[in-house]
């Protein structure tokens, strides 16, 4: 069931868990606990599509360096940033959840073989298709009789969701579930602690649209709603209870990272066929794939590899690019009822599209030949191809999230102000060096020259003004051995509490090379597992 504030009350109904936010990872948990017969309530900021008054609620300071993701990537609907992303998810890799010399001095609380199963849970319940490497026969046929070799490199393929919006995607039971509360238009502002001081939170403190408060009970609560929010509610809680158990702890709201992003050098295609087929985009069984490289380390490796994790895939421009991506954009709105309207999305009509269409021009052949015989989607590549990174970024206890004092929303609740900062050096050194080798696999394989970043190759700290955020926000609440150590524990519970719990990347200790939220989903997959029993008891 869907209530909307602005046109109804709040549910009077008891409820199992109560879930602070209406995003991916909120979305997935509230579907997984009602299904095992939970009554889960999803307190959404925003309504069932994107609204500037709710957007507004995404102001915040930013003090650190720059980032876009801050204002551009948080979407207030239900949903969330689902409704903004294209769908790319990717696991991340063993060493990610270990100790790494100059980068994290303690392993995660969990390891990977323990969130292995997680990963496979959310695949399948997102329909996800089957993952292609090395092993697989289907792979082996899109690449000819060899799985390419790039020496010193993993050639990976990254999956994509057919349905990336996790409003549409789980729509059925958001509607019609029995145990399934969510509630548009409910901003959350504070957490209430029991007042027998056990570390219990008694209910959430909710805004309506019009200002006026109530507030919501439940025997658990789990916090979801993005890195930023998550830190902003904590931090704003206990500077209203200091008896709250996270008042103290140091950990809340730091450690907070993103991807770097950039272009390590241009491509000198020398085997160009051979090239496009191996790095185009593959779209196998209705399901993309998109192909990526990273860095082999451990067994077999050279031993000198950097510490932060990089992965790399390659850019090609086109004269077509412009006209390619407004027809995907229609044909995505007609398989859900329609054309785009004018204003909404890239605002297409009827006549827009004849001439993107004409633009096309003769590439409307190869394109289709593509697609068909190679199952690739075709890029000619006549502008230039470019090397493109993301950069694990090294965890720093500054980088991190606070209130402003001197700032509130309409609802009178301090603003977040970001403090982002990353070491600078290190991952300078580990893009270049990834450029480097990147750049001799590739022409030891003959299928291309990199012409490495002339500031990068000096591995001068100033090259990262051309780097930019990936909107890919990461701790904040990290996962600690104990209090003084992080935020949460491996059951994802607020330290010295009894019934909190945090869900998303904001519980990360370190980033790796990965888009984050398939690491998020199957953390989640597994604190739902974790929360039936002890809501059952």
């Amino acid at each position: 069931m869907i209530v909307d504030l602005n046109h109804a009350s709040p549910p009077d109904t008891p409820h199992d868990v109560v879930i602070v936010g209406g995003g991916t990872v909120a979305l997935l948990l509230a579907v997984l606990l009602e299904r095992q017969g939970q009554r889960v309530l999803v307190l959404e900021t925003g309504g069932g599509s994107f609204e500037a008054p709710a957007q507004e609620l995404n102001e915040a300071t930013v003090t650190g360096r720059a980032h876009a993701g801050i204002s551009v990537a948080r979407g207030r609907a239900l949903g969330g940033t689902s409704n903004l992303w294209g769908g790319q998810l990717t696991g991340f890799v063993p060493s990610d959840f270990e100790a790494r010399e100059g980068v994290s001095d303690a392993p995660w609380p969990i390891t990977y073989q323990e969130l292995l199963p997680w990963y496979e849970a959310v695949a399948k319940e997102l329909r996800l298709a089957d993952a292609l490497d090395e092993g697989t026969p289907q792979a082996h046929k899109l690449f000819g009789d060899q799985y390419p070799d790039i020496p010193g490199f993993t050639l990976f393929l990254t999956r994509w969701l057919k349905e990336p919006a996790m409003a549409r995607f789980f729509r059925e039971r958001l509607q019609n579930a029995p145990g399934l509360t969510v509630l548009l238009h409910a901003h959350a502002t504070g957490l209430h602690l029991a007042a027998e001081e056990d570390g219990r939170i008694a209910s959430v403190r909710v805004a309506r649209p019009d200002g006026t408060t109530f507030r919501m009970g439940g025997s658990h609560f789990v916090l979801a709603n993005g890195t930023i929010e998550i830190a902003r509610l904590l931090l704003a809680s206990a500077a209203e209870q200091p008896q709250a158990p996270w008042a103290g702890n140091t950990w809340v709201g730091a450690g907070f990272q993103d991807h770097l992003e950039m272009r390590g050098g241009r491509v000198h295609l020398l085997d160009k066929p051979r090239f496009l087929r191996t790095f185009q985009n593959i779209v196998l069984a209705g399901h993309k794939y998109q192909p990526k490289l990273r860095l082999n380390t451990g067994a077999g490796s050279t031993g000198d590899e950097p510490t932060l994790n990089v992965t790399g895939y390659f850019a090609f421009e086109s004269s077509i690019a412009e006209h390619l991506q407004h027809l995907k954009v229609m044909v995505k709105s007609l398989l859900r009822g329609g054309l785009p309207r004018e204003g909404q999305g890239l605002g297409l009509n009827l006549a827009e599209m004849l001439r993107h269409m004409r633009g096309m021009g003769s590439a409307w052949v190869p394109m289709i030949v593509q697609y068909l015989r190679h199952h690739r989607i075709y890029n000619p590549a006549d502008r230039g191809v470019w090397l493109v990174m993301h950069a694990e970024q090294l965890p720093r206890s500054d980088s991190r999230i606070t209130l402003d004092p001197e700032r509130t929303d309409r609802f009178g609740m301090p603003l977040a102000t970001l403090d982002w900062r990353i070491g600078g050096a290190p991952e300078v050194r580990a893009m270049a060096a990834f450029v480097r080798r990147i750049g001799a696999s590739l022409q030891a394989a003959g299928l291309a020259r990199v012409e490495i970043d002339a500031l990068l190759d000096t591995e001068d700290t100033g090259v990262l003004a051309q780097a930019t955020d990936t909107y890919h926000q990461c701790g904040g609440a990290r996962m600690g051995h104990h209090p003084q150590d992080g935020v949460v524990d491996s059951e994802l519970r607020v330290f010295g509490t009894h019934n909190l719990y945090v869900a998303g990347a904001a519980v990360f200790r370190t980033s790796s090379y990965a888009n984050p939220t398939f690491t998020a989903m199957a953390l989640t997959a597994r604190l739902a597992d974790r929360l039936i029993p002890r809501t059952a008891a």
